[in-house]
């Protein structure tokens, strides 16, 4: 293809007679662009364009093109094309002869629109500000919104969602009623005697019924013994410190006990508590506490409206406060805290009077706690407040004011709230841990004998008493001290026990003996497993750390070994007698998991050194040299025969 071409040329029509004689014809008027209007005398010069110079960029003109001026303006529609028309610059044809290298023959496509089509210029305002954008400008330009713009927030349910959820609850709650009234309702008599509901077995036994004779007969007995056996596992007693009462709250149990403030007394330094408006005010800011602490004139009657006020009070700086206040207050708390104000403390907030009771014997409260359900969901901040008061005012308390104080604490510690919250639970260790530390050093036996007979009499399960001796903590010589003695009369059975040290009562020989009572032996039927786990607890208590013999001899040392082997391997009978038989006897497998538990502390802890291995050869080595030529002469007898079979070498 030429480099010669007009441009043009691909856009002219040509003729009939061309067409015929194949050459190329002029381009026709009706299909070329209209020739360009003669410039006047206020139109620009034509620019020539061309590869070398290129078109100078002017500013936009200040009227639109005229297709965008009006509506008005006439447009130019193309003619239609003939069908034989040929079309200039196909590939059949050659058209290097008609490029033509001009650029004068380029149509006028910059060239200014004439004034009559053009659209006039807007005047200025007056009073418009150049300083100040146009108001289409900004428009163009503002930011677009952001989709992480606060929005208002969307309920996912509305009222009716939430009214419909109410009424579904209120009638599931109306049908499990219902049904629970004709479940209790006494069964009407019927003309076809039936069965009483009875058993599991029983139930199991209807349902598994089979013709006599029938192949599955064999299979229905194998499933009716195998649960019968899961029915053999008892339930593990519980003791409910509280009411059963649940749906009262701690501000239903402090009606008519809480006093008003005792507005006479406030007088002196103490003026300053009259008026009610200020008063929170003071005592948040720690006022009281700090006159308290140096000056120790706290009138009594503000002392016991603080007392009573604190374990219903609801801000907590208020409730600290208080308790600060009665901590530097050793004299009242010496007068006023007594065993009653302790036990009605506790009364309002809910514990029954089983718990609070210090006159009724084990066998009148056994039969009261054997079912019990948790707890519902209830404010224990009272609670905390009543042990955080024991804490606190426990240097100051008379000798019978802590035992009564840890005799609750150990009833309140068989409950499984204190397993269940921690809150509490830590409250309630840090309160027996400053009651026992207030213990005088020449009262600590009587105090020791006063708790320890309080709680054997109170409860003669042993899983309640293990329960209550886990929930002292060890933090305190006193403390694991007070374990031991606890431990010690539940074991032996001997409440005078625990007015004397344990070394006093304590010997391997002793814990020999008491293996062969009633309640370590194992019967497959009678024994009740959670009982024989808790008195191995309760045994590895009172065993601690053996009470070996530091100043005795050789042989001293010996004979103790032996008794720690002896009970050792009273332990390994017992629970070699227990038959956990997998997961369903759960308290099978509990109880014989402690048993031998306790039989490898005995090994490895208790005894002065681990116990002789067994060797190679099945013989036991021990820690004398009794048994090594009996070892020599074993190897002897082996060696010899061995030498008897080989062939001798020539």
């Amino acid at each position: 293809m030429s480099k010669n071409g007009n441009i043009t040329s691909f856009f002219k029509r040509a003729s009939k007679d061309s067409q015929s004689s194949g050459a190329p014809s002029q381009p026709s008027q009706s299909l070329t662009a209209p020739p360009p209007s003669q410039p006047d005398s206020q139109s620009p010069p034509k620019v020539p364009f061309s590869s070398s110079s290129r078109p100078r960029t002017s500013r936009l003109p200040s009227s639109p093109p005229p297709f965008l001026s009006s509506p008005a303006a006439p447009s130019l529609k193309p003619q239609p094309r003939p069908r034989d028309a040929v079309i200039q610059g196909s590939d059949d044809e050659d058209e290097d002869d008609d490029f033509i290298s001009s650029d004068d023959d380029l149509p006028p496509l910059f060239s200014k629109p004439t004034t009559s089509t053009a659209m006039p210029i807007p005047p200025a305002r007056k009073d418009a500000n150049p300083c100040v954008t146009p108001r289409a400008k900004r428009t163009a330009i503002a930011f677009h919104s952001s989709p992480l713009s606060i929005r208002k927030p969307k309920h996912k349910f509305d009222m009716k969602a939430l009214l419909k959820h109410a009424e579904a609850e209120n009638a599931i709650e109306e049908s499990e009623q219902r049904v629970a009234s004709v479940m209790s309702r006494p069964s009407e008599p019927v003309a076809a005697p039936k069965k009483a509901p009875g058993s599991l077995h029983d139930n199991m036994l209807n349902v598994l019924s089979d013709d006599d004779g029938s192949q599955n007969e064999g299979r229905r007995e194998k499933v009716l013994r195998a649960v019968k056996r899961t029915g053999e596992d008892a339930e593990r007693k519980e003791y409910p410190f509280f009411d059963k009462d649940h749906s009262r709250s701690a501000d239903d149990f402090s009606i008519g006990a809480r006093p008003l403030f005792p507005r006479a007394t406030a007088t002196g330094v103490w003026k300053f508590l009259a008026p009610a408006k200020s008063r929170v005010e003071f005592f948040e800011d720690g006022l009281p506490y700090n006159i308290q602490a140096k000056m120790q004139s706290l009138p009594d009657e503000i002392f016991l409206w603080v007392l009573h006020e604190t374990p219903f009070e609801k801000s907590r700086k208020l409730r600290e406060e208080y308790l600060r206040l009665l901590g530097v207050c050793p004299d009242h708390a010496s007068e006023y805290i007594s065993e009653e104000t302790i036990v009605q403390l506790f009364r309002n907030l809910g514990a029954s009077g089983r718990a609070l009771d210090f006159a009724l014997q084990a066998s009148k409260t056994s039969s009261e706690y054997e079912r019990w359900e948790p707890y519902k969901q209830r404010d224990w901040t009272p609670l905390r407040s009543v042990l955080r008061i024991l804490a606190e005012t426990a240097h100051g308390l008379e000798l019978q004011s802590l035992i009564r104080s840890v005799a609750i604490l150990l009833r309140l510690g068989m409950d499984n709230l204190m397993r269940e919250d921690h809150l509490i639970q830590t409250d309630h260790q840090d309160a027996m841990l400053r009651l026992v530390q207030a213990v005088p050093k020449v009262s600590w036996d009587h105090f020791c004998g006063a708790v320890c007979t309080s709680l054997y009499d109170h409860v003669e399960e042993a899983c309640l008493r293990w329960d209550a001796v886990s929930s002292i903590p060890i933090t305190d010589p006193r403390l694991i001290e007070l374990r031991r003695r606890l431990s010690i009369v539940c074991v032996f059975d001997a409440p005078q026990r625990a007015s004397a040290r344990p070394e006093d009562h304590f010997s391997m020989r002793a814990v020999v003996d008491q293996l062969e009572a009633d309640k370590f032996v194992v019967d497959r039927h009678n024994t009740d497993y959670y009982e024989l786990a808790a008195l191995t607890d309760l045994l590895s208590v009172v065993i601690g750390d053996g009470n070996p013999p530091l100043g005795g001899g050789p042989e001293a040392i010996k004979q103790y070994n032996a008794e720690v082997d002896e009970v050792a391997r009273r332990l390994k009978i017992l629970y070699s007698n227990i038959h956990e038989q997998g997961g369903a006897f759960a308290s099978r497998l509990d109880a014989k998991t402690k048993l031998k538990d306790l039989e490898r502390k005995l090994h490895h802890a208790t005894r002065t050194r681990p116990p002789p291995k067994e060797s190679v050869f099945g013989l036991r080595t021990s820690e004398d040299d009794a048994a090594r030529p009996r070892q020599q002469r074993f190897m002897q007898r082996f060696l010899a025969k061995g030498a008897r079979g080989r062939p001798k070498t020539p």
